[in-house]
């Protein structure tokens, strides 16, 4: 049974929360300029080609760039990938963000929680959640440094945890 208090307190408050997501390396403004600049470079050589008699190169050279917004715009798109750790008192979530939306949500107990790097070689770790026998890789899309990184930072905040 519930106190009083806690009802009207609001909603719990992680203790630690950790937000991962890949690394873009083209903002959405340079996205907007990229594709423009495609398109007008694009349209010039196509309107050379035309003027020179070759209209089928014009086609093609249209085509080839619309091939290339839409790849450039699906993979902008698909790296929407996220995954969010909140630890409370009683337990830590993690959840899952695909490049869909769609959110996976596992729950572990922090005391057996234990934070892992299995070497897979060439120098790039998976970073393991392991508890009673289940593994979740997390953070496939950092770096291996940042892998290595974050092992460390959230190994000392459920080590924190424990030994409060």
């Amino acid at each position: 049974m519930q106190d009083e208090t806690d009802k009207t307190s609001g909603p719990e408050r992680p203790l630690y929360e950790a937000l991962l997501y890949p690394r873009r390396s083209l903002s959405a403004r340079g996205f907007l300029i990229l594709t423009i600049a495609t398109a007008v470079f694009g349209a010039a050589y196509g309107l050379l080609f035309l003027t020179m008699g070759a209209w089928p190169i014009f086609g093609y050279l249209g085509a080839e760039w619309l091939l290339f917004w839409w790849l450039l715009r699906t993979h902008f798109r698909g790296d929407r990938r996220a995954e969010r750790l909140r630890l409370y008192r009683d337990r830590l979530v993690l959840q899952q963000i695909d490049a869909k939306g769609r959110v996976a949500e596992r729950i572990f107990e922090p005391y057996w929680l234990r934070v892992m790097l299995q070497e897979r070689g060439f120098e790039n770790p998976a970073l393991l959640l392991r508890s009673h026998g289940t593994a979740v890789e997390i953070g496939a899309f950092l770096g291996a440094q940042e892998r290595r990184d974050f092992a460390a930072e959230l190994g000392g905040v459920l080590q924190n945890w424990r030994t409060a």
